[in-house]
Order: C-alpha cells, then structure tokens, then sequence
C-alpha cells in the first residue's frame, strides 16, 4: 500500500518542484531534425543532382522536340532528344537547390512536415511528366498563346492541390516559377545557348514564352517529394544502424 506518512514527510514536501522543467518533444523533434539533415545533406546534394543531371535532360526534351526551344552554342542531339552540354549540370543544379532549399524550410516548421515516401515521390514524377507532355502537344498543335497559358495555369493549380496543399508548398512554388525564367535571359542573351522562336513577351530585350512559369511551378511538387523521400531513406537506414 501507498506509505501517506512518507509522501508527508518534511524532506519531501522541501524539494522545490518548480526547478523541474517539462520536457519539451517540440524541440527534441526539432533538434533531431536539424542534426539529420546536418548530416546527410552532402550524400542528399549529392543525389539530387545526379537525377537532375540525368532526369532533367529527358523531360526538357519533351519541349525540344516539338520546338518550344532551340538551342544554339553546345547544342547535341542524342537520338531524338535534342539539348546542349550545359543543360544537364543546370539542371543537376537546380534539382539540387530547389530539394535543398525545401528541406531547410521543413527544419524550420513549426506544423509537422510531411514524411517523404516513393509512392509520393513516383506520383509526383509521373503528374510532372503529363504536365510537360500536355504543354508540348498544345504548342505543337497551335493552341493560342493565352488559352494555353490559362489551361496549364489551371492545370497548375490542381497539382499543387492533388500534391501539397500547404501554403508554404505554393509560395515555394510561385517563387521558383517566377525566378527561374528570369535565370534564363542571361544564358540566352549573352551566352546564347537556346531562344524562343516563337516568344510572346520580352524582358531586357529577350523573348520568353509566358506559360512556361507554369512549368516551373509543376516542377516544384515533385522536387520537393524526391527531397523528402531522399531523407527520409536516409532516416531509416539510420535507425536501421543504430538497432
């Protein structure tokens, strides 16, 4: 039976609970965050572009081949794909920084961040792919200009609904679909390494094609699963060492 007479004892009625702090599972969680993405994150770069190096090249391709670009200085053609010596390390590149820039974002959350997984990731790869490919057959068939923009803007929209859903995924998003075409008018205009043949506007004299934010936008879903799924691989294979 419980002793009263020793939980009333004067010892114990002296120990001051107040030093006691709660544990807080917010931080731990937090701090476990940090240090894993601490560590992981060269082997993470590392991957991400190498699919982007690899990867990037076939689905630009699927613009290439019905014209959307042309490219110029360095431009080779493998097969039917058709790109230049340049576009798989920007690529590699970009995959890198957008997957990295994500998961610095997750560490600093404060809402729980999704756990990445395959099925995520495969999903949002086969949703990017069927968006480029639609893109591509509505250029290539002569689709207007505006009414293409507004389809793909739609399309956009949904994917980013069906994929994410979070406020944080569509400013990420809207960011890199506006900051990547802009990335694009110096290596056109001084390094002359692809152009537009049929651009609709023009910023500091070089012309662009005004949907092609949407394809940027697209992209972002699925870049941020691959992220997530490449760290949390690395997660599990961690726990999987320590046990």
């Amino acid at each position: 039976m419980l002793n009263l007479t020793a939980l009333s004892s004067p010892a114990l009625q002296s120990v001051n609970f107040k030093h006691f702090r709660p544990i807080n599972c917010c931080s731990i969680r937090k701090q476990s965050k940090t240090t894993c993405l601490k560590s992981s994150w060269p082997s993470i770069s590392l991957t991400l572009f190498g699919t982007g190096f690899v990867l990037g090249p076939l689905i630009d391709g699927l613009h290439s081949s019905v014209d959307l670009l042309v490219y110029q200085n360095g431009a080779i053609n493998i097969g039917p794909l058709h790109t230049n010596i340049w576009v798989p390390p920007l690529l590699g590149l970009f995959y890198c920084s957008v997957g990295l820039l994500q998961l610095f974002l997750d560490e600093r959350a404060f809402s729980e961040v999704p756990e990445g997984s395959l099925t995520k990731a495969a999903g949002s790869l086969i949703a990017l792919v069927l968006f480029i490919e639609l893109s591509a057959e509505m250029y290539k068939n002569g689709v207007a200009d505006n009414m293409e923009a507004y389809i793909l803007f739609a399309a956009a929209e949904l994917l980013w609904f069906s994929l994410d859903r979070t406020r944080l995924g569509f400013t990420l998003a809207s960011v890199i679909g506006i900051i990547c075409p802009l990335a694009e008018i110096p290596l056109m205009k001084f390094f002359h390494l692809w152009y537009y043949p049929r651009a609709n506007f023009e910023i500091f004299g070089q012309g662009l094609v005004t949907w092609t934010v949407t394809c940027y936008f697209a992209y972002t879903p699925f870049l941020v699963s691959l992220s997530r799924w490449l760290l949390s691989t690395i997660k599990a294979a961690d726990s999987y060492k320590s046990n």
